[in-house]
């Protein structure tokens, strides 16, 4: 778990959001704050053929993918009152992910549930497997502009923070249930 830290100058953002801003707003706008820590990912200063590379489109994944359950968790955090807790590299990406919502800042061995680490797991798939939808169209949308990774990943978060994204909120209330 190498990746899962975020840039240090995002928390300065996650804590100047008043107490009860919604996660996904600020999950949108953390993610479109990483373009301006990474502007070596912008095409728009480094040319359009920035992601030609599979090195390089890598790069971008791995960073992604590790720093946004990070980057969640420290909103969920903040929103309800708790100190951030930084990832542990010896988790796995949703124990990781759980560890960073649940635990408390003294308790560095507190692992989550097992059983609820797999239904997270089988969550995860099922949202990445739900074909094209409203931010996965924004998120092509905007990348065939040749913006940034981030900020088109901003424009997704936004688009999957809509009521009509297509009720994911309550297939997930079902599956818990």
């Amino acid at each position: 778990m190498k990746n899962s830290s975020y840039h240090d100058g995002l928390e300065m953002f996650i804590k100047a959001f008043r107490h009860d801003a919604h996660p996904m707003a600020m999950m949108s706008t953390c993610m479109a704050a990483m373009s301006s820590f990474y502007p070596e990912a912008n095409p728009a200063y480094v040319g359009a053929n920035i992601y030609k590379t599979r090195t390089e489109r890598n790069k971008h994944i791995y960073r992604v993918m590790g720093s946004a359950p990070a980057i969640a968790a420290a909103c969920y955090r903040h929103r309800i009152g708790k100190p951030i807790i930084s990832p542990k590299e010896d988790l796995g990406y949703i124990e990781n992910f759980l560890y960073m919502l649940d635990a408390l800042p003294s308790d560095s061995n507190f692992r989550p549930h097992p059983k609820i680490v797999r239904c997270i797991e089988v969550l995860f798939i099922l949202h990445a497997e739900h074909e094209l939808n409203c931010s996965t169209a924004a998120i092509r949308h905007m990348t065939s502009s040749q913006a940034d990774v981030y900020t088109s990943l901003a424009g997704a978060v936004t688009a999957l923070y809509g009521p009509r994204h297509g009720g994911a909120n309550e297939a997930v209330l079902r599956m818990l249930d």
